[in-house]
């Protein structure tokens, strides 16, 4: 039987031996302070090696089958074997019983009388007949006998020869399944090491996501205090006094909905009002929306109602924030645009307590 071997390249045994002998490689991405791109420098590696490991698996699984295959077909072998010998057997007794029923026809025949001496010719020539017949017979079933010996020694042979091909069919399968438990160990840990990097990689992340949140939340609340204290903010004035520009957007459409809004900044809040001069808050929202192409009820719980619900930490750029017969539009850094009442402008503000829900229109 060819036996096939498992090969490794040598960093995946370097990799085993560091992962089952105490985890060496966790230590480069133990410290928090690690910067992002080194940490997704380690996450790509990681990705590769448990990539190249799921490779070897495969071909571990394939070596596996034909080690399996072969043990089968030795097994088969084996049972064949077993099915000859029995048949061998049965075949020599009925045989033996065959040359002991004729042998003692031979003998009845052969008579106990006076011999040969007191037979005539005629019967001497039968006689000499039958015991020429008797020898040929004789020898042809000493002839099978030693056959069915040779053939049941034969078929011996080949069963232990199954025998030893099981064996080392066995063998082969249960040193390759070793091979692939130490590699599904290994893998697992890596597995774990990834999930361990990407979630320090979330961290650093979600820590520069608050901080930047934090700085544009500052802006916001700069742009607010300008607008508060700007001669041009009272109801006569039109247009977006500050110039401010939108903020990086999700989608096109939602890139359509904020231009439009930040170009209604400064804009004098009036009831009922859907401009282009004038708004209240679900008529802005409701003006800015139909931008990208979507239609909407005038009335701030209606749009609640019609649109998804999103949480406010994964609020995105154009969502409408509300409160209880108020709503905005998420401009980011935790800031909403809208039209607050009568006697305030359209303006950008951060956002206050009281917020009752959010939702995505696009």
């Amino acid at each position: 039987m060819n036996r096939r071997s498992v090969k490794f390249f040598p960093v995946v045994f370097v990799l085993l031996t560091a992962l089952l002998t105490g985890g060496a490689l966790l230590a480069p991405v133990t410290a928090q302070a690690a910067p992002v791109d080194d940490l997704q420098a380690q996450a790509t590696q990681l990705e590769q090696q448990i990539n190249q490991n799921q490779e070897k698996l495969g071909a571990l699984n394939e070596q596996i089958n034909t080690a399996q295959s072969q043990l089968d077909t030795a097994v088969a072998d084996i049972k064949q074997a077993d099915a000859l010998v029995a048949a061998a057997q049965a075949k020599t007794r009925e045989l033996k019983a065959e040359v002991a029923s004729r042998a003692a026809e031979v003998y009845r025949q052969s008579g106990t009388g006076g011999g040969v001496a007191d037979l005539d010719a005629q019967n001497a020539q039968d006689l000499s007949s039958k015991q020429k017949y008797t020898s040929l017979a004789a020898q042809r079933d000493d002839q099978i006998l030693n056959d069915l010996r040779n053939a049941k020694e034969e078929v011996a042979t080949r069963k232990a020869e199954a025998e030893s091909a099981r064996q080392a069919a066995q063998k082969q399968r249960d040193e390759i399944q070793s091979q692939k438990d130490e590699l599904n160990a290994g893998q697992a840990k890596l597995e774990a090491l990834q999930a361990q990097v990407k979630g320090q990689i979330k961290d650093l992340v979600d820590q520069a996501e608050k901080e930047r949140q934090a700085r544009e939340a500052a802006a916001a609340a700069a742009q607010y205090n300008l607008q508060q204290n700007n001669p041009n903010n009272g109801a006569g004035s039109t247009g977006n006094p500050q110039n401010l520009q939108p903020p990086p957007s999700p989608s096109p459409g939602v890139g359509a909905v904020m231009a439009y809004a930040y170009a209604q900044l400064g804009k004098p809040y009036c009831y009922a009002g859907v401009g282009p001069d004038c708004y209240d808050c679900s008529g802005l929202s409701m003006m800015a929306w139909a931008q990208a192409g979507v239609s909407m009820p005038h009335g701030s719980y209606a749009q609640q109602a019609m649109f998804p619900a999103v949480p406010m930490d994964q609020l995105q750029v154009g969502d409408l924030v509300f409160w209880d017969g108020h709503v905005g539009i998420y401009v980011g850094g935790g800031s909403v645009l809208h039209a607050p009442h009568t006697g305030v402008n359209v303006q950008i503000t951060p956002i206050w307590p009281g917020v009752i829900g959010a939702a995505r229109p696009g």
